[in-house]
């Protein structure tokens, strides 16, 4: 039994003493029980184990930027990432990000904890510019070397081997890139990602609705999930927003000016993208 454990017991204990009532008792083991039952909520899950290479700047047989999607899965609150940089062909880490984890226990591992302990220290002084991503678009651009049309979520310029927990950059898709700025060594990055996921959190993936601003403007529509209540929200030129609802029908509407719109019931887990429909002259929006 942990100290937090203790603490609840001993209160539980005494306050019973006090009041002699066991309906107190009772509501007090309750509440006991259902912070155990939170705390053993909380688990450690593969997100991915990969190694991606990036080439050096001299290099004629390949690029020197890469980047790769992970899925986070469903209820993660945040995610523990292990960067280990490598020479070529050289990448080894020994024990996995997932299995010293695991050793702590998911019950009692928190965000605000440094994991700098598990950064891998390989003595080589290899490094890249490493980038989180949180939709589609910056990281084709990155990939792309379209400087000066993607932005990223989290930029780590000139990093080696390192450890981090974090709440940010959050979704259901997220991109991490890669940029070797060295002139003779190729690098292989081996990326590791776990997710801490809250079992007792209610699920907000159960139907998905992916909305892709296809224009070089950016745009303002309105869903709504009762076609009475609408909420307007907008969305950059060339950027997608995935939007996820326990309800099975969402309402879509653009206004092109005060008197042209375009209404629609989106179908749960389908991809739309928002169009000029040059025959009507408005905005519209279409499955892609």
């Amino acid at each position: 039994m942990s100290c937090l454990y203790l603490e609840v017991a001993c209160y539980c204990e005494i306050y019973f003493a006090k009041s002699k009532e066991m309906k107190t008792f009772k509501l007090c083991i309750i509440s006991l029980t259902l912070l155990v039952k939170n705390i053993a909520a909380q688990e450690v899950v593969q997100v991915t184990d990969e190694t991606i290479t990036v080439n050096s700047t001299t290099s004629v047989s390949g690029y020197t930027r890469n980047t790769t999607k992970v899925t986070l899965p469903e209820k993660t609150i945040g995610y523990i990432y292990r960067l280990s940089v490598f020479s070529k062909g050289n990448a080894s880490v020994g024990s996995s990000l997932l299995s010293l984890l695991q050793k702590m226990g998911g019950a009692n591992i928190s965000l605000a904890s440094s994991f700098a302990q598990f950064a891998i220290n390989n003595n080589d002084n290899n490094s890249v510019d490493a980038y989180i991503f949180t939709n589609t678009y910056d990281a084709d651009n990155f990939y792309a070397k379209k400087d000066g049309n993607w932005n990223a979520c989290k930029s780590m310029p000139n990093r080696a081997s390192c450890c981090f927990a974090t709440s940010d950059c959050m979704g259901k898709e997220l991109f991490f890139g890669f940029r070797n700025n060295n002139i003779m060594k190729g690098l292989d990055v081996k990326l590791e990602i776990v997710a801490i996921v809250d079992a007792s959190l209610k699920t907000d993936y159960k139907y998905s609705y992916t909305i892709n601003n296809s224009t070089d403007k950016e745009l303002k529509y309105s869903l709504s999930l009762d076609n009475v209540n609408w909420q307007q929200t907008s969305l950059r030129s060339g950027y997608q927003q995935i939007y996820s609802f326990e309800q099975k029908e969402i309402y879509f509407k653009i206004y092109t000016d005060n008197f042209k719109f375009v209404m629609y019931k989106l179908t749960p887990n389908e991809r739309y993208k928002i169009i000029w429909n040059t025959i009507a002259g408005k905005w519209d929006i279409v499955h892609f």
